[in-house]
């Protein structure tokens, strides 16, 4: 949030915005359009929010350069810091990767937590492992919710140290902060610990951990072959709109040869840039989507 928005400025038309968006349907159709017509006129009125719920509206159209046009002005000339990792995620997607470290670094200077965790994954994804671990880590001292699970999973998956990994999760540990509940958790699991593993996901989910509804879905379908809790998880998941849900409730009905109810996540998790979900919609196509393997 921005300092003017912070200290109680009006914002009429965003606030108009934010109904619209916790409407049914708010992610297509005639209620984004109306919202981001909306939001087009509270930038022009200089309402603080504006730019930052512009950009999301964007996105959830799959519209990316429009969305990056709009944070750029924001963070790299106004100092919006707190959208700097929303338009380095935004950068990233397109492809310009240049642009978007210079966008994660500017969050990350001004010490925002979720900036510099995103900066953190963007590391990871490019191969740059030790400076990843740097920048997770400070990313966690900062307090970003979803650091631990970041850094603890770079351990675990990246570096093949699960020692390290679990003296970490074990570390962060944190009762009131579900995502180092899945930290723990996934280290549990990779030690075969399967009811150890299963008691923490349950807890990060009925915290409404980050993340932790599509974690705890996966769980019950892989470990326990429990269809029905499964597919009620990742509902969960893409009702409070956990990051990558509507992929995750996509591929779980696929998977369960429930086609045509999974196309319509699928598509939803393609128009707002989900790599896997292009993956999908590509071998569809082609006449492939039984071969594709997340």
């Amino acid at each position: 949030m921005t300092e003017q928005a912070a200290s109680g400025t009006a914002e009429p038309l965003c606030d108009r915005a934010r109904a619209l968006a916790a409407a049914p349907g708010a992610h297509s159709g005639d209620g984004l359009e109306e919202r981001i017509a909306l939001l087009r006129r509270a930038v022009a009125s200089r309402e603080p929010s504006a730019p930052g719920l512009l950009a999301h509206a964007y996105l959830d159209r799959g519209d990316r350069r429009e969305a990056a046009d709009v944070l750029v002005p924001a963070v790299m000339s106004r100092g919006e810091t707190d959208l700097a990792g929303l338009l380095g995620e935004t950068l990233a997607g397109i492809g310009d990767h240049e642009a978007a470290e210079s966008a994660f670094l500017v969050g990350l200077d001004a010490g925002d937590p979720a900036a510099t965790n995103d900066y953190g994954v963007f590391l990871r994804g490019r191969g740059r492992t030790q400076e990843a671990l740097y920048v997770l880590d400070r990313a966690v001292r900062l307090g970003d919710e979803l650091a631990a699970l970041n850094l603890v999973a770079l351990h675990l998956e990246e570096l093949d140290d699960p020692v390290t990994a679990t003296e970490l999760a074990e570390e962060l540990l944190d009762s009131d902060r579900p995502a180092t509940l899945l930290a723990l958790a996934d280290c549990r699991l990779a030690a075969g610990r399967v009811r150890e593993a299963g008691d923490l996901y349950r807890r990060a989910a009925e915290g409404d951990g980050p993340c932790a509804h599509i974690y705890y879905g996966w769980f019950l379908r892989d470990r326990h072959d429990d269809l029905a809790g499964a597919e009620e998880q990742l509902r969960r998941a893409h009702e409070v709109d956990e990051p990558g849900a509507p992929f995750h409730l996509g591929r779980f009905l696929l998977d369960h040869g429930r086609r045509d109810e999974a196309q319509a996540y699928i598509e939803e998790a393609a128009r707002r840039g989900d790599p896997d979900a292009l993956a999908v919609l590509e071998m569809q196509y082609r006449g492939l989507v039984d071969e594709f393997d997340d």
